[in-house]
């Protein structure tokens, strides 16, 4: 049986596994999960769709797993369709154990080592988290240190419980289109007349799986970045990173003895943008010894009514 942790804060209890620092529970006022979860016992579907974990140390899909850095090109372990590389290959941090390093009644602090060509890529990295909670806030703080240059991007990826009747309002003019594979295609696309226009809010279209451009360069303290409203909770989200990538759930599994299904919940996830190491004209991803690596990234709740 796992061992979790639980902080919580006068209306806020977030409980975390540190198998992928993964988030199990988050209630609001003593209300319902607002994240999907489920006892691994029970299945691992959830668990391989990434629910609640940490992804990276490169999250999201890196072309050919290929990433050209200086003179040498680094190669990435395949994960999906043969040729991609997603969320770092089947062995990135959401696989890892993180080491608790304090706990106590709002905090949470984890760290991981990645030794130099862990995952095919370079330099000794040091990767802390920080899960807080503040009233009815959760902040998540995350930092890498590396003694050589290497990319990194961090995602937090809770599956957020929805209902049909739920809107999201995106911080974004912009997105990226994808091709077949799901990658970037380099080119910024203007939401407008999409089914990703959600300047105002509207439901996810089911197809959706698309980085938001929120900024074009990660921001000195966290921005508003989208608000989800569902008939039960509304939740805002504010973060320095300058991606959000939205997936709507569609090939969630179906896991019968829990709520669990295609569309129960939906990733929203604050990261640099996808496959950045091979698009110049993204916002820059490297990390070096002189410029460490951090995220902020804050969800606030609130009752819809």
């Amino acid at each position: 049986m796992c061992t979790t942790y639980s902080i919580r804060s006068n209306r806020l209890i977030a409980t975390f596994d540190p198998d992928g620092a993964r988030i199990r529970s988050l209630h609001l006022d003593k209300g319902a999960n607002l994240v999907l979860d489920v006892d691994d016992a029970v299945s691992q579907d959830l668990r391989d769709a990434y629910g609640g974990v940490i992804v990276g140390p490169l999250a999201n899909r890196v072309r050919r797993g290929q990433v050209p850095l200086g003179d040498t090109v680094y190669q990435m372990p395949w994960n999906e369709n043969g040729t991609t590389a997603l969320h770092s290959g089947p062995n990135g941090l959401d696989r890892v154990k993180w080491t608790v390093v304090a706990q106590d009644r709002t905090a949470l602090h984890l760290r991981h080592h990645l030794p130099d060509g862990d995952g095919g890529l370079p330099g000794n990295r040091d990767i802390e988290l920080w899960f807080e909670v503040l009233n009815n806030t959760l902040t998540l703080r995350v930092t890498m240190t590396t003694d050589a240059p290497t990319p990194v991007s961090i995602a937090h990826h809770p599956y957020w419980r929805v209902t049909p009747e739920h809107k999201l309002r995106i911080q974004a003019t912009h997105y990226l289109p994808t091709d077949h594979a799901n990658l970037p295609t380099g080119a910024m696309a203007p939401v407008a007349d999409t089914p990703f226009d959600h300047r105002t809010a509207r439901p996810i279209d089911p197809g959706t799986d698309h980085n938001f451009c929120i900024a074009d360069a990660p921001r000195s303290a966290p921005a508003p970045v989208a608000t989800l409203t569902t008939p039960t909770h509304i939740l805002e989200i504010a973060s320095t990173e300058p991606g959000l990538q939205v997936y709507s759930g569609a090939f969630l599994p179906k896991i019968p003895e829990t709520s669990i299904a295609p569309l129960a919940g939906v990733a929203l996830e604050p990261q640099g943008w996808p496959d950045a190491v091979n698009h110049p004209n993204f916002p820059n991803v490297i990390c070096t010894p002189d410029h460490p690596y951090s995220q902020v990234t804050q969800y606030t709740l609130q009752p819809a009514t």
